[in-house]
């Protein structure tokens, strides 16, 4: 059963999902497309502690850690 999420500290370590929406500004737009990451592309939360201001993850085999305020302008839908 898929979920869209909004606030993606619901996704635990190794889960993955699908991006549906990017929040933000242009640039941010498009750093994250210079890494890889757009609407449709499918990534793994990888683990990273609560206490930590980013997060790690992994999208077509690329490790990229991104700020957890960041993080939080994308919009997912768990797998």
């Amino acid at each position: 059963m898929s979920s869209k999420t909004t606030q993606n500290d619901l996704l635990k370590a190794g889960e993955r999902a699908v991006v549906i929406e990017i929040n933000g500004s242009i640039e941010f737009q498009q750093y994250l497309l210079a890494n890889g990451i757009s609407l449709g592309s499918i990534l793994t939360k990888n683990y990273s502690p609560n206490y930590a201001k980013l997060v790690n993850l992994t999208i077509g085999g690329k490790m990229l850690s991104i700020r957890r305020s960041d993080f939080n302008q994308l919009v997912t839908i768990k797998l």
